[in-house]
């Protein structure tokens, strides 16, 4: 079965399921139905209401302004004349394409293979993982068809009020300085309310950094994290923070030296499954590490190859947001995962099987590990799976 728009001239695009035979269309097949297969037909059912109601308010309204006198003379030269209301919903919901196509690789998988993701969903371990699952799964799934607007039917336990409210109550000092937590850090607010206030890449006490802990922070950034990471390690402790961008790495080490930090190790360094050298494209807070297309060369190691070359005693733990190369990093971190069962921190949202092949290649490396998800933000993105060893 595949799930497609037919559009009509006249009423809202509908929902249509056809019988394919192919073998590259999205099939759920005749199964028993599954938990993920469950949370996204949900997620479809509750999707159509949505749109059906969009269609009785905001289109009808538009298509009643087209027939306005006005509208007939703008549109003979053009142009459509709308409500300010409904640009600015327009201009709210402006496409995220990352997140689009992350969503839609998600559903394919999910649809392809719901079993896969049911067998994630009894590897978390705890009530609150197993909610943010159920979120998760029907978030991407209305998030394929309508981006951002897919709030308004699954909105994530963090609101957008609730992330404005921790971004106001920052102290800004000038210059794009924040000071937090006895830190002086130049930095957008959204990232130190992830950091600092929300702290994304800490599970409660279960999994998180401690005092005298060694912890690899790869995908760095500008800092923010490396700060977070160095309080919570204390004098005793090391972070290794590896940022492969050099206008971010420049910003991580401004960042560092404003604050006199010296359990910190800044890292013009990628990290991946061999050594080498890879291409960096970058745009905005984000950047991809490919072999070929790229503006930006960029030394490669592997954990592994790193480990030894420092004759590090052990790693504690991982913190990875690295544009969905997080897969790639541990291959190329087998040895040291086997031998010091470190505890993960991974972004789990770029790719749209993220959350089926990271935990299922952790177990691979150490069957003991326990899991945990939440999601970290008010937006699409920053969901987290955290690994710890029993």
């Amino acid at each position: 079965m595949c799930l497609i728009f037919t559009e009509r001239q006249t009423t809202l695009p509908q929902i249509a399921v056809i019988n394919y035979t192919e073998p590259n269309i999205l099939l759920f097949g005749e199964v028993t139905m599954s938990h993920t297969k469950e949370l996204v037909e949900e997620a479809l059912e509750k999707l159509e209401n949505f749109l059906e109601e969009k269609h009785l308010t905001e289109d009808l309204e538009i298509a009643a302004a087209k027939r306005t006198g006005i509208n007939r003379y703008f549109n003979e030269l053009g142009i459509q004349v709308v409500r300010v209301r409904e640009w600015k919903s327009v201009q709210k919901f402006s496409t995220n394409y990352f997140g689009k196509l992350s969503s839609i690789q998600f559903l394919k998988s999910a649809s392809r293979n719901p079993e896969s993701f049911d067998e994630v969903y009894n590897l978390v371990a705890d009530e609150a993982s197993k909610a943010t699952f159920d979120w998760y799964v029907q978030y991407r799934t209305a998030f394929a068809f309508i981006a951002g607007e897919a709030y308004e039917l699954f909105p994530p336990e963090i609101t957008r009020e609730a992330w404005d409210h921790m971004e106001k109550g920052l102290k800004h000092k000038s210059g794009g300085i924040f000071e937090i937590e006895s830190f002086s850090v130049q930095a957008n607010p959204s990232e130190l309310v992830g950091s600092f206030i929300v702290q994304q890449y800490r599970y409660d006490s279960i999994v998180e950094p401690k005092l005298g802990d060694i912890v690899f922070d790869i995908g760095a950034y500008i800092g923010d994290t490396a700060l977070w990471f160095s309080k919570a390690v204390g004098p005793q402790g090391k972070v290794y923070a590896f940022e492969p961008v050099p206008s971010n790495f420049e910003k991580l080490k401004a960042n560092l030296e404003r604050n006199k930090v010296t359990n910190v190790i800044p890292l013009h360094l990628a990290l991946s499954e061999n050594e080498g050298e890879m291409q960096i494209t970058s745009g905005g807070s984000g950047s991809a590490i490919t072999e070929t297309a790229g503006d930006t060369p960029v030394k490669v190691t592997t954990m592994d190859k790193f480990v030894e070359a420092n004759k590090l005693p052990r790693v504690d733990f991982i913190k990875m947001d690295v544009e969905g190369h997080e897969l790639r990093i541990l291959a190329g971190a087998r040895e040291t995962i086997k031998t010091f069962k470190p505890s993960l921190a991974l972004s789990a949202y770029h790719r749209g099987d993220d959350l089926i092949k990271l935990p299922k290649f952790l177990l691979e490396l150490n069957p003991g590990y326990r899991f945990y998800l939440r999601h970290c933000t008010s937006t699409w993105g920053e969901t987290v799976l955290y690994a710890v060893s029993s």
